[in-house]
C-alpha cells in the first residue's frame, strides 16, 4: 500500500507594503487586516463619502467596469486637497477596493509617507482618478488610449465633483500620466467648472520606479519633490503663505 505523502501547500507570505498604515492601525487590506477592512467596507455608503460611493455603484453598473470606492475615512472636514492619478491600478479592485493612502501597495505607502512628512491631513484630502476605470485593462477590446478615455470620462469627473459640495482649493496631479491627462482634458474638452479656480500642482508619481530616482533637471530625489508639492498644497489649503519654490540647481551630467 502506497502512503499518501502529500503535504499541505504553504501559503505565500503576506507582504505589508504600507507599514506606516499598519503601525497606526489604519491599513486597508482584506488579507492582512480583514476585520478592519470588513468594518469600513460595510460603512462605505455612510456619510459624505457614502454619496460618492453610491455614485460609484451606479457607475459600476452602467459601465461594467471595476471601479474602486472612495476611502470612507477621508476628507471628514471637506476635500480641500484633491490628489489625482490618471487611472486606478490594475489590482485596485482585488487589493482593498478603496482609493486610499491606507491601501496595502507600494504606491499608497509612498504617498502616505510623503503626505505625513508634508503635514497634509487625511481629514482634508481625497484621492481619485481623472479616469475612474482601468484604461489599460488587457481584457478590453479594442485597446484604449489615455487621451480618448480622459475626454470620455469628463462627464463622470463632473458628476464626482458635484457630489463633493465645495470644490477643492488644491489639485495635485501625481505623475507624468496624470499631467498628460490633465493637459488633454484642458485642450480637448475643457475643465469641469469646479476645478477652474483650484491651484493645480504637478508632482512626481509615488510609484517606486519613480519615487527614489533623481530628477534630471534639479538633481533632487523625486520623493523629496513630492513631499514639497504636498506641503505647499497643504499650506495653501490652510490659508498660509507658501515660501518661494527652490531654485533649480545645476543640471547633473
Amino acid at each position: 500500500m502506497v502512503q499518501d505523502e502529500r503535504r499541505p501547500v504553504a501559503r505565500p507570505e503576506r507582504v505589508v507594503w504600507n507599514r506606516l498604515a499598519q503601525r497606526r492601525g489604519e491599513l486597508f487590506s482584506r488579507e492582512i487586516d480583514p476585520e478592519r477592512h470588513a468594518y469600513w467596507w460595510a460603512r462605505r455608503h455612510d456619510g459624505g463619502p457614502g454619496r460618492l460611493n453610491r455614485w460609484v455603484d451606479r457607475l459600476r453598473d452602467t459601465t461594467l467596469e471595476n471601479i474602486p470606492y472612495v476611502d470612507p475615512t477621508a476628507a471628514a472636514d471637506g476635500a480641500r486637497v484633491l490628489l489625482l492619478l490618471h487611472e486606478p491600478a490594475a489590482d485596485a479592485e482585488d487589493n482593498s477596493g478603496f482609493v486610499s493612502r491606507y491601501a496595502n501597495d507600494a504606491v499608497s505607502a509612498n504617498l502616505y509617507r510623503a503626505a505625513d512628512r508634508a503635514g497634509l491631513g487625511h481629514e482634508v484630502t481625497l484621492h481619485w482618478h481623472l479616469v475612474p476605470w482601468w484604461i489599460a485593462n488587457p481584457n478590453h477590446h479594442p485597446p484604449r488610449r489615455l487621451a480618448d478615455e480622459v475626454v470620455r470620462a469628463k462627464p463622470r469627473l463632473g458628476e464626482f465633483l458635484d457630489l463633493l459640495g465645495a470644490p477643492p482649493a488644491e489639485v495635485v496631479l501625481l505623475g507624468a500620466p496624470a499631467a498628460k491627462a490633465w493637459d488633454v482634458l484642458v485642450r480637448r474638452a475643457g475643465l469641469p467648472w469646479q476645478l477652474t479656480t483650484a491651484t493645480v500642482s504637478r508632482a512626481p508619481h509615488p510609484n517606486p520606479l519613480v519615487h527614489d530616482r533623481l530628477d534630471p533637471l534639479t538633481g533632487r530625489r523625486n520623493g523629496d519633490r513630492l513631499v514639497e508639492v504636498l506641503r505647499h498644497a497643504a499650506q495653501r489649503a490652510r490659508g498660509e503663505v507658501v515660501p518661494p519654490t527652490r531654485a533649480v540647481g545645476r543640471r547633473p551630467f
